[in-house]
């Protein structure tokens, strides 16, 4: 663990990380929900997850602790130890101004509509499920009621997930994003390279499970994970959580007649794993511990799957081991056919299966739903409609079924409203770091040859190592020189698919 010199710090940061090791337990209970927990379970997690609530909530309202956190002199504190303390109270800034009651009804809430949700979407039943995101979404505004906003309350939930971020923020890279991706996305389709069909598409084929399961297993060991330290398993919606130091949990979701799908969730899981595993050993237990917001997470998890999994390159070193898994689907297919059926550009309905071009399109539809929630323009029996309006809007398709509509993401059953946006910001960090990145290591060749160890090096220099260390926009800053900047990733999208294309 990280030393510090200021005896008050010493004392929090004893208590920190008791509280830190009981935060793995609900982690733990969290990811068994997700994969192995029976339904009939529910009932009895939700207690276990708010009894470990209970006593992390006490801990950080302990008397003793809240004076140190409260009364510590900033002034006397040196550069590792401010951001220590900052750390610190940005966790204590919840637990300090929610009421226990209300942190502890919480957990129990997302216990139960998490368990709503996953018999919801399986029955397509959103009736049965809106009670549950009734009150999820009653409690969301009530916390940020007590966090406190100027103007905006979705303004406290973003800033849960992203440090700062505000929806001015958001809308205003919205606002930059969708003209660009709209007319990008209109040139393609109408580019007669897109109306030339797929050769060994134009039949269906079968993905065996195992193959793809095998496929998931290459990807992992090529990404430099040791199998020792961490698991791959298969769950509703894909997710990463992290158990302890070399305890990593991945899941994904296996398609029978697609195998795209666990291909782009396996690689952008993965990268949230690395995230995790590649933090310095001297933060363990510390506020240094673990990726410092969900940006620069989804950053890592976006870089993976977009950058290195989705690109020319590393689908040319793909290309045999598709062929020796997949021989009926991928034996007749051209390197050019691969490149297109990976990166198809089509507006579709579900967001983890979208293409790169549409993607934040998705994003931009969950974000004004969510601001209109805890704003009080939409009300949760709205939801459907709206999604249905707003899809069309932005993707021109309208979902038939809530399934694969308001009903096919996990986060709102989570609580984890504020959490979306910060899928678009990654995106664009993950194209502004990869510019970065082709300044001091040939990231090309790296890519073509299935050279990914020194990729992750520099990852791990550069972001993982430090952890939570920085703020994002600190980081943004120190790696790349300058503050975000969309363009990156516009450029990014105009050169690759006008290529793909022949825009």
């Amino acid at each position: 663990m990280i030393k510090m010199q200021n005896a008050d710090l010493k004392k929090i940061l004893e208590k920190y990380k008791e509280i830190y090791i009981l935060g793995e337990i609900p982690a733990l209970l969290g990811w068994d929900q997700n994969t192995y927990m029976p339904q009939a379970a529910a009932e009895n997690r939700a207690l276990q997850i708010t009894a470990i609530e209970e006593i992390i909530t006490n801990k950080w309202n302990n008397a003793e602790l809240r004076s140190l956190i409260e009364s510590l002199d900033d002034t006397v504190l040196n550069e590792v130890e401010s951001a220590a303390i900052r750390n610190i109270r940005r966790v204590t800034k919840y637990y300090f101004k929610v009421p226990k009651k209300t942190i502890l009804h919480a957990a129990g809430v997302y216990s139960k509509a998490f368990s709503a949700w996953q018999v919801a979407k399986q029955n397509d039943d959103f009736a049965s499920f809106a009670p549950h995101l009734t009150e999820v979404v009653a409690l969301k505004k009530e916390i940020a009621g007590y966090l406190g906003t100027q103007k905006n309350p979705y303004d406290a939930l973003l800033d849960l997930y992203e440090p700062g971020l505000t929806s001015v923020d958001c809308e205003n890279v919205f606002s930059y994003l969708q003209p660009k991706i709209t007319s990008l996305l209109e040139r393609i389709t109408a580019s007669a390279e897109y109306k030339k069909p797929i050769s060994f598409l134009e039949k269906p084929h079968r993905y065996e499970i195992q193959k793809q399961q095998e496929l998931s297993a290459f990807l992992l060991q090529k990404m430099t994970f040791a199998s020792n330290e961490t698991r791959l398993d298969e769950s509703a919606h894909p997710f990463t959580t992290g158990i302890g130091r070399h305890d990593i949990r991945i899941t994904t979701k296996y398609h029978e007649d697609d195998m795209r799908s666990a291909y782009a969730a396996t690689i952008h899981e993965a990268g949230h794993g690395l995230y995790e595993l590649g933090v310095d050993n001297a933060y363990d237990y510390s506020p240094f511990a673990g990726g410092v917001s969900l940006g620069i997470h989804e950053s890592q998890s976006r870089f993976w799957e977009n950058q290195i999994g989705r690109s020319p390159q590393f689908l040319q070193y793909m290309e045999p081991i598709f062929e020796t898994l997949f021989p009926a689907a991928f034996g007749g297919a051209t390197t050019q056919d691969i490149l297109k059926y990976v990166n198809y550009v089509k507006p579709g309905l579900i967001r983890i299966e979208s293409d790169e071009v549409t993607y934040n399109l998705h994003i931009m539809v969950r974000y004004e739903i969510e601001s209109g929630l805890l704003n009080n323009t939409i009300s949760v029996t709205e939801i459907p409609e709206v999604w249905r309006e707003k899809m069309k809007k932005y993707l021109g398709v309208v979902p038939t079924t809530d399934r694969e509509g308001c009903l096919q993401d996990v986060h709102w059953s989570y609580g984890d409203m504020g959490y979306f946006p910060t899928y678009c910001l990654g995106t664009l960090f993950a194209a502004q770091f990869t510019e970065t990145m082709k300044k001091d290591i040939v990231l090309d060749n790296l890519i073509k040859t299935g050279s990914l160890a020194p990729i992750r090096e520099w990852l791990r220099t550069h972001i993982h190592a430090q952890g939570s260390r920085y703020m994002p926009k600190e980081i943004i800053k120190r790696v790349t020189g300058e503050d975000l900047n969309p363009k990156y990733f516009v450029d990014y999208l105009e050169k690759k698919y006008s290529a793909i294309y022949a825009l």
